[in-house]
Parts: structure tokens; sequence; C-alpha cells
């Protein structure tokens, strides 16, 4: 894999160009063949639920290191890779659920096992858009006049290198599914929400805004950071079976932790009012446009919360629940962690509301997975961060 320098603005900017200019010739792959998938982790078992939605049946999966008797959603057995028969490394489709580790190298080494049909799952699952809420796979496509204007001026508002590395990372992958690798900006799986620039500016007096909490996996490793050191913590999240994982999560913790721990069951929107949602979709739960279910939605300035520190993971709606919260960004000038990869607001709308808003900010980008996901922008305020 060919390493390159950090890029200065100027460099972004013309590797942009390069990325711009070339015909891109990826697009979503349907599944016409028998289904295989490698990776039993959480992707896996999101996946086989995801295919399991769409009457895809999945053959097996295959796995490193299976556990005895491990089976994946659907009854999906788990096979160890040396355990398959050569007619199917012919025949079957290979969808990789892999997302912490470089693709490139697991797709050749899967092809040295003889595999010949490869793909990223999220390539494979874009295909099923209209059916299914999931859209970590989507392309670029061809970028027009203001996508290169306004991605450039992004390129320049970063405030390190490291960031325009990540940017032109993620933009390479969305263009032309092409894994770029840059000295000193790594793809970092473990600190994903809480990097370096932003731990040591935490302190006990944080209003923890956790928005798209899930079951509270995020809250509860940022729990363990600061140490049960907190003023409030802010959950929100829509899907209805999620939040009852949330509710069990805050329930188990000491009394005096859970007091200052708040659930808000809304999505977070720019305007308040009802929004079709996809409930019951685990991790891929998010509004849509036509949906079985339907959502409250409600805006961040009016939930009365002083956020300091903010994590908004909202598979896709990160732009519009941002726009729902000018007043309390502008006023509060809180810290934060924001996701841009689950649709094209990452390439440089939700980074220019931001730049734009938010005045004397640091704004950073790092990735935390592969395949064009785990992106996530930090805004970090001056005044804290020159306190650091």
């Amino acid at each position: 894999m060919n390493i390159r320098a950090l890029p200065n603005t100027a460099e972004a900017i013309r590797l942009l160009s390069e990325l711009a200019t070339r015909r891109s010739e990826i697009s979503p792959r349907p599944v016409d063949r028998p289904l295989v998938l490698y990776g039993a982790g959480k992707l896996g078992h999101l996946a086989a639920d995801l295919f399991r939605r769409l009457g895809i049946p999945v053959a097996y999966a295959l796995d490193r290191s299976p556990t005895a008797g491990g089976r994946l959603p659907g009854d999906i057995p788990i096979r160890r890779l040396d355990a398959v028969r050569q007619a199917d490394r012919d025949s079957h489709m290979v969808a990789v659920c892999i997302v912490n580790a470089p693709y490139k190298p697991i797709r050749a080494d899967l092809s040295a096992m003889g595999w010949r049909h490869i793909f990223p799952v999220y390539d494979l699952l874009e295909t099923y858009t209209d059916y299914l809420p999931m859209g970590n796979g989507w392309f670029a496509g061809r970028l027009n006049g203001e996508d290169m204007s306004r991605t450039s001026a992004v390129l320049s508002g970063w405030s390190d290198d490291w960031s325009r590395a990540a940017h032109l990372q993620f933009m390479a992958w969305r263009l032309h599914r092409e894994e770029w690798s840059f000295q000193n900006a790594p793809v970092r799986i473990d600190d994903r929400y809480f990097i370096e620039p932003v731990r040591p500016v935490m302190n006990e007096n944080e209003y923890f805004l956790d928005a798209g909490a899930y079951h509270g996996d995020i809250a509860d490793r940022w729990l363990n950071i600061m140490g049960g050191r907190f003023r409030a913590i802010l959950a929100v999240e829509a899907d209805r079976e999620n939040i009852v994982h949330l509710r069990a999560w805050v329930a188990s913790l000491p009394v005096e932790m859970s007091r200052r721990i708040q659930v808000q069951d809304c999505a977070l929107a720019a305007e308040s009012g009802i929004r079709s949602f996809s409930h019951g979709m685990d991790l891929a739960s998010r509004i849509v446009n036509q949906a079985d279910g339907n959502v409250r939605t409600c805006r961040l300035d009016d939930l009365n919360f002083p956020v300091t520190y903010g994590k908004i993971h909202l598979e896709g709606g990160e732009l519009d629940a941002l726009r729902g919260g000018l007043n309390i960004l502008q006023r509060q000038r809180p810290m934060l962690a924001v996701t841009v990869y689950h649709n094209q607001d990452g390439l440089w709308r939700t980074p220019t509301f931001l730049m734009d808003t938010l005045q004397d900010y640091r704004f950073l980008m790092r990735l935390h997975a592969w395949c064009g996901t785990g992106a996530v922008l930090y805004a970090i305020p001056k005044e804290r961060c020159c306190a650091a």
C-alpha cells in the first residue's frame, strides 16, 4: 500500500482534483449468487439480520476464530475458513463484514484462498436502499463545481494536516473505493469520540449529550473515562427497541450516577414534529422518507440541556439535528464529535455548516474505521483547547 506524506492545504486540494477528474467505475452490486458472510462480529450480525429482512438467504458465515456452535441471526452457521468446499469458492459471493481493518488486504487473502466473488458488505446492501434504511455504502458519484469549491474550502478549514489526510481518505473510498494511507494519519479504531485533543480538556463539569445513544455503549465508555465525575448526561434515542436497552443500562448503574442521566425518546431534527422512522433496525434505525413507523422529533434548542460536550451519531440525520440546535451551539459553545459518513452531507455540507456557525473553534477530522465508515468531525472551542 502506497503511503503518502501528510498533505498541506495546497496539496490536499490538488489531490482532491486528482480524485474528482478520474472517471469512477464503481457502483452497488446486487446479490446474484449464493451468499456467504465473512466476519461474525457486530457487523456480521447486523448484516445477517438485514439480508434476512430482504429475503436474501445466507448460506453460512466465515470467521477465523468461530465460537463452537456459534450462529448468526437466522440460524446461520459459522464456519472456519478451511472448512469450505472449493466449489463454493468458485460459485459463492463473499460479503466482507469487517471495517476495523483495511478491506484490500482482506480481499487479497480471500482471493489467495480461491474465493472469486468478493465485495464489501455495504456495497451489496446499497443495492437495496429502497427496502432498507442502510446508507453506509453510498457512492459519491461525479462531483460538480459546487462540490469541488465547497470541499476545497473545507480542506482549507481543517486545523491540521491529519484532518486533511482523513478527509481525502474518506473521499477516495467514496469516489473510487480506494484505500489511501498517509504518514502520521492512522485509522484509529479504539478512540472514536474521545481523541487525544478532546480527552485532556474534559472535566467534572461536563454536561454530556449522547445523541443516538443506542444501548448506552458510548455513554458507558464516557463514564469510565471520566471516572464517574460529571454534571449530567442527556441520552437521546429514537428507536423504540433500543431505548428499552438504554433505560435498562441506566437502571443498572449506581443510584448516585443514574439520577444524573436523563433519557429522551425522540429524534433530534431541525424542527419538532412527527417523522417517518424505521424502528427495530438495531444500529441502522433512522429517519427515512417512507417507513412503517413514526417518531417524535425535537430540537436540541428545546431540550433545556446546557450541553458542554456533544456526541452526535444519527445515521445520516446529523446535519438536520445541528440545525435544530443553532442557538445552544452558539450560546453554550460545546465540544462536538459528529459522525459524517452516513450520506453525502459528510463531503462538505456538515463541516461547512459547523465552520460557518462556530467561530473561534478548532476543527478536526479523524477516521475510526475502514470502508469509508467511522469518519468523525471534532469541533473544539479555542478557549478550551488552548487551556489543555
